[in-house]
């Protein structure tokens, strides 16, 4: 049953004392517990040192530089660095090698027409000094000697360049002989393939008969050295490769036209060093051939 009215506060009672803690028996084992968690604790410590030590170890046998993290940065920081270098170092106008080229050249056409001239007047002063001695330097002698041999670079240069020049070709002559030489078609490079190439020639030639008609020369024609007349009829079987037809083809043709006219082997035999040239004759014999063997096929 509640209570109604004053009700007064009870007084607190005081807290119970606190147990004292035990004092530690000298029997007890906690000093041995202590000891053997802090030898599994260094051996599991041992134990992942160890594991660190081969990993790094295995690291080093794949990768010296592994952990040389100084020298590839420094290593990074060079490479991005040494293209600007570079380039600020090997930058040059564009055209200026041109340019000192035909500088150079213009030059020495100047010199040559400088000289020639200076020849001119001397031829015309011959007759005042001819019973005086002449004397001529040696760096003047070594400056004509350079000048001589420049003036036949240029010639060379000059020469090749008209032979090269496809504006001014006919045919393809030039294009079929050089198919023997390409590496595409089954040529070797190198010093062996001058023989293999000659045996392969030989090998065409003595397989593949051909006849050559006598040739008909004719001094008073009007084109001179085109008065070559005559067939030579190539047999080779339909397999027989289309470049390999055409250098037998060209070989024959020489042949007519050397064989056939004087003038040509005179020519012939000043223009041994052109081995791509060929003559107006041997032109016009392929052309004659090529004719007779499109008008036999249309009779066909």
């Amino acid at each position: 049953m509640s209570k109604y009215g004053l009700q007064l506060r009870q007084p607190k009672k005081p807290p119970a004392p606190a147990r004292p803690p035990l004092r530690p028996s000298a029997f007890a084992a906690d000093d041995d517990d202590g000891v053997e968690q802090e030898i599994s604790r260094q051996a599991s410590k041992n134990k992942a040192l160890q594991k660190i030590e081969e990993q790094h170890k295995k690291a080093m046998e794949e990768d010296p530089s592994v952990f040389d993290y100084d020298g590839v940065y420094d290593e990074m920081k060079e490479k991005i660095a040494r293209p600007k270098l570079e380039d600020k170092s090997e930058r040059v106008p564009k055209y200026i090698h041109s340019l000192k080229v035909a500088a150079e050249k213009r030059q020495r056409n100047q010199e040559i027409v400088f000289e020639r001239k200076l020849l001119k007047e001397r031829s015309k002063d011959d007759h005042l000094y001819a019973d005086k001695e002449k004397f001529v330097t040696r760096a003047y002698k070594e400056k004509l000697l350079e000048e001589q041999k420049w003036l036949e670079e240029e010639r060379k240069r000059q020469i090749l360049e008209e032979k090269e020049d496809v504006t001014k070709k006919k045919d393809l002559s030039d294009f079929y002989f050089s198919l023997s030489k390409n590496v595409a078609f089954g040529a070797r490079v190198g010093e062996n393939a001058k023989p293999a190439k000659d045996n392969q020639a030989d090998n065409h030639i003595q397989e593949h008969q051909f006849s050559l008609p006598e040739t008909e020369v004719h001094p008073n024609s009007s084109e001179g050295g085109k008065g070559v007349k005559g067939q030579a009829e190539i047999s080779h079987p339909q397999g027989l490769p289309e470049d390999a037809a055409q250098v037998v083809e060209n070989t024959v043709s020489e042949g007519a036209s050397v064989h056939g006219n004087p003038q040509t082997e005179q020519a012939s035999s000043d223009q041994r060093g052109e081995p791509y040239k060929r003559s107006e004759d041997a032109l016009a014999a392929a052309r004659e051939r090529f004719l007779a063997r499109k008008r036999a096929r249309e009779q066909e």
